[in-house]
């Protein structure tokens, strides 16, 4: 048990590091400039019971230490039913956050810091309440009554665990793997749906939820027996591990604050929603580290930052007796502009990554030696005081982002005791290079990183990894493990910066957030969905119930977390970035449907497009078809083509079996062919989907309500109904049609103008009226082609070159090398 609160502490510093692997900062050759030199008061005094180690006065030569690891989950996953579509706050508790802290209570001497944001702590609280997961839903299901749909979820979802170190060490979870097969795409799902036995899938349902406890409760009764049985598991046996479930999540805030009172660690927390706090105050502070980063629109709602820092802090003092005295920022971001409302929410302290140091000191990054020690450690290893006027100051936390790495995404690799020896010798190296440098101390290290995440990448979830680490640290007499308030009660004269630069964790700037077209695209729907929410909360212009209220501006503060961001643009991928799309976007409609606001088309427009799919037959040049619906191949022989045959996602029973598509520089030209006559298909509606650069949105529904794969600014609509063209909402437009073949040309014109070289989206819809039923064509995703340049040319000068021979105009003559053949040049 206490190993493996050892384990959750090294998480959470993992979280604080953030959800990837950061790019190295260059390494500059410059000292940084000395901050200034007057220390800056100190802030507002740590309740006088704050713990603090002992530091005996022979003890001159050591070095602190603050080891900080961020327990977060910073997205709400619940769906309208009331289910968490996502399984890992309850994963995550069961294997990661009791242990980590129950671990750390195993060695006394050590001293770590927690990082609980109020979502996960949420989270937590309603998982104790009886609120489920699918994953949790799926699993109570009796293995023989599940559908093949059920199922389907369960071969493709159910092996979400760390392959080699988490699947792997248990024969039966390892056999179920290899009966699927490596892979999760359709092929492979489809034939485990016929290979997984109604006992296959039982022990599946199983052994995912088992393979997410820590291994120290997987070694004692009553989950160790279910360990040993290894297959052929029961109904009962899901009890079992239900009731264990049960039973822990209500014991891990009480076991953290238990920890808190008896003075071994300290619990802090982060803005509500874990947002990126400068940009919810301003976006603009984006284009401090990318100037390019300005969105058209500014967002910018200075009431939700101090909501945001409000609701963390009552959040925190229900559940902790205390307001808290420091706080991780989501992501680490931070900038001098938020500095005066931390203050005014009597933060203490806040921590963030050694980029903005380097950046608030005037260099761009700190330099290390072939040893990867820092060369400026006096600068990077101390905190330092930021003010706005005359408020308290805070102060601030720079994590070194080598060390912090190792543990996160290194360290897993080596044997546990080499991997706590590193990290031993490595404080110890930077203990020797301020003593060398003679730099004046106290000086502290901060290691911090996400206290979840790290782990299933170790052998037994890195217990033992933790424990050597621990253990070492127990026994060391120079380096002293604190947190920040104890060190700033200890030591509370700091230096000052005079200006807090703009960045986050690992980044001197918020590009992982901001900046590219689907990020930007979420901060418009943002700003759009907040401008509505302020007519209710700022002027009181619209009324509605206090209960309703406050129900939006949770859905908003929730839309406003970082993480929707983080999984926007082409920096960070999950594998299923559209899930978060989703979720992001259903909270915007919360704010609408809450307040009985008609919700707007964008809501429901995905902001990650699908994928083009390629075409059966390219674009080659441009076409003129005559409008007759016969479908002369002749006169479409340039034309774009998708042939539904071709189309891995076409269905059964699809009546359109190819699209033809084109242009010249009047029209926009498209051919649908019907595998039947079109007398014979009843009523139908064609409906054309197009997005042309520059034009405004159109809704990207389709009349079944499903989503067309895009935004389009283009929609127009043809009606059959007898085999006969009906009518049309097409201005100016020319249809045909003639048994199989619906001919129609629109102008282009129609379409807002074009430009040469603009990418062109194209979907096209058949629907039946009166149903649900609809064929979108291409099925696999939308078509794309680019818009040539068809301005008209007029000619200035004709020449005729006579037929019949190998010379030009005049005179001139070609080339006439016997190696070309007569006719060559004619």
């Amino acid at each position: 048990m206490k190993r493996l609160a050892l384990l959750i502490l090294f998480i959470v510093a993992l979280s604080l590091a953030g959800c990837g692997t950061p790019a190295e900062t260059p390494a500059p050759t410059e000292q940084p400039p000395s901050p200034t030199d007057t220390a800056a008061p100190a802030p507002t005094a740590a309740p006088t019971d704050t713990p603090v180690p002992a530091t005996p006065e022979t003890q001159k030569d050591v070095i602190y230490l603050n080891l900080m690891w961020h327990q977060h989950q910073p997205l709400y996953y619940k769906d309208d039913a009331g289910v968490y579509t996502r399984p890992w706050a309850r994963a995550h508790a069961t294997k990661d956050y009791y242990d980590m802290a129950a671990l750390v209570s195993e060695f006394p001497n050590v001293h770590v810091t927690f990082n609980l944001t109020p979502v996960l702590i949420r989270q937590l609280d309603d998982l104790a309440s009886g609120a489920k997961d699918q994953y949790r839903v799926l699993t109570e299901i009796p293995a023989d009554q599940l559908t093949d749909d059920q199922k389907t979820f369960i071969l493709t979802r159910f092996f979400d665990a760390n392959w080699d170190h988490m699947i792997a060490r248990f024969p039966g979870y390892k056999r179920l793997l290899n009966l699927r097969g490596r892979n999760s795409d359709p092929e492979t799902i489809a034939a485990a749906l016929d290979t997984f036995t109604t006992q296959d899938f039982r022990d599946l349902q199983v052994w995912w939820n088992l393979a997410w406890f820590d291994p120290s409760f997987l070694a004692q009764e009553p989950l160790k027996s279910l360990v040993e049985k290894d297959r052929g598991f029961s109904e009962a046996d899901k009890a079992t591990i239900f009731a264990e479930v049960d039973r822990i999540i209500p014991e891990i805030l009480p076991l953290h604050k238990k920890l808190q009172d008896a003075g071994q660690i300290e619990v802090t927390t982060s803005p509500y929603a874990h947002p990126i706090l400068p940009l919810i105050l301003n976006t603009k502070l984006a284009t401090i580290g990318d100037p390019k980063a300005a969105l058209k629109d500014n967002f910018a709602v200075p009431q939700d930052v101090n909501a945001q820092l409000e609701r963390a802090i009552d959040v925190y003092q229900q559940k902790f007796g205390q307001p808290p005295r420091g706080m991780w920022p989501g992501e680490g971001a931070v900038a001098q502009d938020i500095v005066v409302y931390l203050s005014n929410n009597n933060i203490n302290w806040i921590a963030t990554g050694e980029p903005v140091l380097a950046k608030s000191l005037g260099i761009d990054g700190f330099t290390r030696n072939a040893n990867d020690v820092v060369q400026q450690a006096d600068a990077l290893y101390r905190p330092y005081y930021v003010q706005h006027k005359d408020k308290p100051p805070v102060a601030v936390f720079f994590r070194d982002l080598r060390i912090s790495d190792l543990i996160g995404f290194e360290y897993s690799g080596l044997l546990p005791n080499v991997a706590a020896a590193d990290f031993i010798n490595r404080i110890e190296a930077i203990r020797a290079q301020l003593k060398a440098d003679g730099a004046e101390g106290p000086h502290i290290v901060s290691v911090i990183l996400d206290g979840e995440n790290a782990w299933e990448n170790y052998d037994n979830d890195a217990i033992d990894f933790l424990s050597a680490l621990y253990q070492k640290l127990s026994e060391s007499d120079t380096i002293v493990t604190v947190t920040p308030s104890e060190y700033l009660t200890m030591f509370p004269d700091q230096q000052k910066l005079d200006n807090l630069w703009a960045g986050a964790w690992f980044s001197s700037d918020y590009g992982t957030w901001i900046g590219e077209t689907e990020e930007n695209t979420a901060w418009d729907y943002l700003r759009k969905t907040r401008k509505i929410l302020g007519k209710y909360d700022l002027a009181k212009s619209k009324k509605t119930t206090p209960e309703k209220l406050a129900q939006a501006q949770d859905y908003m503060l929730l839309a406003e977390g970082s993480d929707w961001f983080w999984w926007y643009g082409s920096d960070q991928n999950s594998g299923d970035d559209r899930y978060f799309d989703t979720g992001f976007r259903a909270l915007l409609r919360g704010v609408y449907e809450t307040l009985d606001e008609p919700v707007p088309a964008f809501v429901d427009t995905p902001i990650i497009p699908d994928r083009p799919q390629s075409p059966s037959r390219a674009v080659s040049g441009t076409i003129s078809p005559e409008i007759d619906g016969i479908g002369d191949e002749t006169e479409w022989t340039a034309a774009g083509q998708y042939l539904v045959a071709g189309d891995a996602q076409a269905r059964a029973g699809d009546v359109i079996s190819a699209l033809y598509y084109g242009f010249d520089a009047d029209n926009f030209y498209f051919r649908l062919d019907a595998d039947s006559p079109w007398a014979d298909l009843g009523d139908q509606s064609i409906n054309l989907y197009l997005d042309i650069p520059a034009q405004p949105d159109k809704s990207a529904q389709t009349p079944g309500g499903d989503y067309v794969g895009f935004t389009p600014s283009f929609i127009g609509t043809v009606d059959i109904s007898g085999g006969k063209i009906t009518g049309t909402s097409l201005k100016n437009a020319v249809t045909a049609l003639d048994g199989r073949t619906v001919e129609i040309a629109v102008p282009v014109k129609e379409m807002g103008e074009p430009l040469a070289g603009d990418t062109g989206t194209l979907r096209v819809v058949m629907s039946n009226p009166g149903t649900p039923d609809a064929q979108i064509i291409p099925a696999g995703g939308p078509a794309q082609f680019i818009f040539p340049d068809l301005n008209a040319i007029e000619p200035f000068l004709t020449i005729t070159d006579p037929t019949g021979d190998d010379t030009g105009i005049g005179t001139y003559t070609y080339p006439t090398d016997g190696v070309f053949i007569p006719g060559s040049f004619d």
